[in-house]
């Protein structure tokens, strides 16, 4: 039983709900940006400063915060998502997965057979990750479409 002092919970209406959670969501998006421009700008400069010369042990702690960096956003995003999230995900993930392989393999195999250049492991990756939020975009622009 509670007291008349002691306040009730705030109940949400839904309206609200989904403001805290875009705002939620639009924290993590900013957190990651910035932690990978930051990153970015830590080995940019590591490469430029020590070039091949980084000691080994500062180029896998590096990798190693990155690692850690990743993993610690992940969870974070996944503790307050919900199935609708977890589904576009995973389907732009798959878009993605998809993208990768036919690209990498497809590129690879021309390059194979003198058809093309050598590939480019960055344009694979940019393009992989362009495809990526493609899909998500497109598939969080026909929900709000309906």
């Amino acid at each position: 039983m509670t007291s008349p002092e002691t306040p009730s919970p705030k109940v949400l209406t839904g309206e609200a709900r989904l403001r805290q959670r875009s705002r939620r969501i639009r924290n993590i998006w900013i957190t990651t940006l910035g932690a990978g421009l930051l990153f970015g700008v830590a080995v940019g400069v590591a490469d430029k400063r020590f070039g091949a010369e980084l000691p080994p042990l500062a180029f896998w702690a590096m990798m190693a915060a990155l690692v850690v960096m990743t993993v610690v956003i992940n969870v974070w995003y996944l503790q307050g998502v919900d199935e609708v999230e977890v589904q576009d995900n995973l389907w732009a993930a798959f878009a993605g997965l998809n993208a990768h392989t036919l690209i990498g393999v497809g590129w690879y195999s021309a390059a194979a057979r003198g058809l093309a250049p050598t590939p480019d492991v960055l344009a694979v990756l940019l393009a992989t990750f362009i495809i990526t939020l493609l899909a998500y975009a497109g598939l969080k622009l026909r929900r709000r479409l309906g």
